[in-house]
């Protein structure tokens, strides 16, 4: 951004029409744009660019693409680490304040295009689900958060699953423990 060509880079700012002139000018800086993306991003993550090296606007989504899972569970850990949120002993407000704000940003670049309050309240909903799980769910909780998508009627099939499995193997372990004791 400190370079004026933010507005290039995400796409706002398109080539001119039929000037000749204007499109060389415009044609100048997407080039420095994806110089500057391209010079930036390490040798090993290069490979992802490949094809695109001189469009600012593919560059940039291709490393949002790479880098920015906008899941459900990333989603999730993003609140989690909202919510936990407090004011260190030593801390000013005003720096609270910023981290809070970084925090909300952080929330918002992982929401998906389109996504709406009743969205938002779903994932609420299946967050409150999850976070109430206490540890032994652990492995549980893990493979939920690694799903494409989360919505409550899955979470709660998944739920109602778990739940089954584990009085399932209460039974067994318990049923093995009688048959181990008599013998």
């Amino acid at each position: 951004m400190t370079k004026g060509l933010w507005r290039l880079v995400s796409g706002t700012e398109k080539c001119p029409g039929t000037d000749a002139e204007a499109i060389e000018k415009w044609e100048l800086r997407a080039e420095k744009a994806a110089g500057a993306l391209y010079l930036n991003v390490t040798k090993e993550q290069r490979i992802h660019l490949d094809g695109i090296i001189d469009d600012p606007v593919k560059i940039w989504e291709k490393l949002a693409i790479v880098h920015v899972s906008k899941k459900p569970g990333t989603r999730f850990n993003a609140y989690d680490d909202f919510f936990s949120i407090r004011k260190k002993e030593d801390e000013s407000l005003q720096s609270l304040m910023t981290r809070i704000d970084e925090g909300m940003h952080q929330i918002q670049n992982l929401r998906p295009t389109g996504f709406s309050l009743s969205e938002l309240d779903d994932e609420l909903t299946c967050m409150a689900m999850i976070r109430a799980l206490p540890d032994q769910y652990a492995h549980f909780t893990s493979s939920l958060l690694l799903l494409g998508t989360l919505d409550k009627t899955q979470l709660r099939d998944a739920f109602l699953a778990e739940e089954v499995n584990r009085r399932r193997r209460a039974e067994v372990d318990s049923a093995l423990h009688s048959f181990v004791y008599h013998c």
